[in-house]
């Protein structure tokens, strides 16, 4: 932004690149500038600034942070609101919790509970959620009584709290966990997958790792066993191949290779093995390292 910060007798100011002090070193705190306005804290009162020093956002916030999407959180009288950037409070400061604003949303905390508001301050999700979490894929998980479900950016719930654990939404799936186990849902809800598995990896290359009955295996995104849990450990599949042990969790000891199918391509023989790249495959046997191709 051509300018940089400088302090002088515990004081902040800028200066721009041919050193001359184009705002005075009286503020107590700043940030960087951005989109013309940096915040600057004096006396412990918060306002915003712009690169010629003029107060354009008077310092009367208890505080303040950056703008986003043209509004900034404030904080007075405890409370939280939104200003805009003439300083106009266009969402009164009566929250209790409030995040930026993304995707013209933002979180908002009210007698211990989420919501969330337009620009227009118009709480689009009521404050009766435990939690709510960033949206994904336009779906954001909510906890309410212990349990989780899912909202739309309309405030619609999808997906009703009744799981113990929800992840966010990746390539249309969500995992969810249940009475200690672990399934996927569509953003219809629907389980693709019921919870059955006690540990459950994310999708790479188009399977997920899952492990039941203390061992592991592959299903797709329809939810369809690919390749039975019967393996110790497995890592994610790399150029067509995944790493596979048959004994133990960790995939170090007697690893080999198996393919999509789940056909051993190369044997569970060496003691340590690094996944594919370029056709090639680290490998320890016998205390020695080398290269394996497939």
């Amino acid at each position: 932004n051509g300018l940089a910060c400088v302090k002088r007798d515990g004081k902040f100011g800028f200066i721009n690149k041919d050193g001359k002090e184009v705002i005075k070193p009286i503020y107590d705190m700043f940030s960087n500038f951005e989109n013309g306005l940096a915040c600057v804290e004096k006396n412990n009162k918060h306002g915003f600034i712009d690169k010629e020093g003029k107060e354009v956002i008077k310092l009367v916030y208890d505080g303040a942070w950056h703008f986003s999407e043209g509004l900034a959180c404030v904080k007075k009288n405890g409370k939280l609101g939104f200003i805009n950037k003439e300083g106009k409070e266009v969402i009164k400061p009566i929250y209790d919790g409030a995040s930026n604003f993304e995707e013209g949303l933002a979180h908002i905390k009210k007698d211990g509970y989420w919501g969330l508001i337009n620009k227009e301050g118009e709480e689009v999700v009521k404050p009766i959620y435990d939690e709510i979490s960033e949206f994904k894929e336009d779906f954001a998980s909510v906890k309410k009584d212990g349990k989780y479900g899912y909202i739309n950016k309309k405030g619609i719930e999808v997906v009703k709290p009744i799981y113990d654990g929800a992840s966010d939404f990746k390539q249309d799936l969500a995992r969810v966990e249940k009475d200690g186990k672990f399934g996927l849902i569509d953003k219809e809800g629907k389980e693709i997958v019921s919870p059955i598995y006690d540990l459950f990896g994310g999708f790479h290359n188009g399977l997920a790792n899952v492990m039941r009955n203390d061992k592991w295996g592959f299903i797709n995104k329809e939810g369809k066993e690919v390749i039975e849990p019967v393996y110790g450990g497995v890592g994610d599949f790399f150029e067509g191949l995944a790493r596979i042990k048959k004994d133990f969790f960790y995939c170090f000891g007697y690893c080999g290779f198996i393919n999509k199918k789940g056909e051993e391509v190369i044997k569970p023989v060496y003691d340590m093995a690094s996944n594919f790249v370029n056709g090639l495959a680290c490998v320890k046997r016998d205390g020695k390292f080398g290269f394996i191709n497939k």
